[in-house]
C-alpha cells in the first residue's frame, strides 16, 4: 500500500466501548504487555486511517496501551475538500465524549492514568478533551492544532499540557507559532503547566510520515521521544 492510500485507506477497527450519551465508540486498540498507563491517539482531519495505525502502534511501542478511537465514526476523507467538510462538521462535544469514554475504556484494562495526543484537528481535540474531562486525561501532548480557548477553557485542566508545533506551519489562527504561543499564555494566565514546543524548520504535519511534503524524520523521532518521556514523568507522580 502506497503512502497516499494509507492516507485515504480506513483502519480496520478491532474494538468497541461505551460513550455516556452517545452511542458506542469504536477504535483501533494496540496492548502493550504489562502496561500501566494508556494513551489515546486522535486523528488528523483524514479520519482514522491507515496512518494512525502505524502512530498509535508507536505509541504502544513506547510502554502504553495506546486506541486511536474513531471521531468520524465511520468517514475517512478521499481528498482535501472532503476533509475539511469532515472537520467543518465535526460535533466536538461528541467527539470529546468518544475521548473520555476511550479513557474509561484504558481504566478498564488496567491503566492507571491515561494521556492524550493528537495531530491537527486530533491536537485540538487533545486540549479540548482536557479542558473537558480533566478527571479522566491526566496528561495532553497535543501537535500543530488549538481548538477554541473560550469554549475549552484551560481554567478546567488539572493536568499538564506539553504542546508541539513547527517553526514554518503557517495556518494561522491554528496551528502556527504564534497560536502555540497563544496556547502556552493563556495557560500562564491561569496558573496552569502548560508549555510549547517550536521545532525548528518543521512545517505542520510534520509527524506524518506517509506524507512525504511535510514529514521531518529528524523533528518525528525526537518529538515522539520527548512526548514518551514526559508521559513517563507525569504519569509517575
Amino acid at each position: 500500500m502506497d503512502q497516499k492510500s494509507r492516507i485515504h485507506t480506513p483502519a480496520e477497527k478491532n474494538v468497541t466501548f461505551p460513550v455516556e450519551g452517545r452511542e458506542d465508540g469504536h477504535g483501533y486498540l494496540k496492548k502493550s504487555e504489562g502496561a500501566k498507563f494508556g494513551v489515546i491517539v486522535i486523528q488528523e482531519w483524514w479520519g482514522l486511517n491507515q496512518n494512525m495505525v502505524t502512530m498509535t502502534d508507536l505509541f504502544a511501542s513506547k510502554g502504553y496501551h495506546a486506541i486511536a478511537p474513531d471521531i468520524y465514526r465511520g468517514k475517512v476523507a478521499q481528498d482535501m475538500e472532503q476533509a475539511g467538510h469532515l472537520l467543518n462538521g465535526l460535533y466536538w462535544e461528541g467527539a470529546v465524549k468518544d475521548i473520555a469514554g476511550a479513557s474509561r475504556f484504558l481504566q478498564s484494562l488496567g491503566c492507571k492514568k491515561v494521556g492524550v495526543t493528537g495531530f491537527c484537528m486530533g491536537g485540538a481535540l487533545a486540549i479540548a478533551a482536557i479542558s473537558a474531562f480533566p478527571d479522566l486525561i491526566h496528561a495532553s501532548a497535543p501537535f500543530y492544532g488549538v481548538p477554541d480557548l473560550n469554549t475549552f477553557s484551560l481554567a478546567n485542566i488539572k493536568g499538564a499540557i506539553r504542546g508541539h508545533f513547527g517553526e514554518t506551519d503557517a495556518y494561522k489562527g491554528f496551528s502556527a507559532p504564534e497560536d502555540g504561543k497563544r496556547l502556552e499564555d493563556e495557560g500562564a494566565k491561569h496558573g496552569k503547566d502548560v508549555k510549547v514546543k517550536i521545532w525548528p524548520g518543521a512545517g505542520h504535519a510534520f509527524m506524518n510520515v506517509d506524507r512525504p511534503d511535510a514529514y521531518n524524520a529528524d523533528v518525528a523521532t525526537k518529538a515522539l521521544d520527548e512526548v514518551a518521556e514526559f508521559f513517563n514523568a507525569t504519569f509517575s507522580e
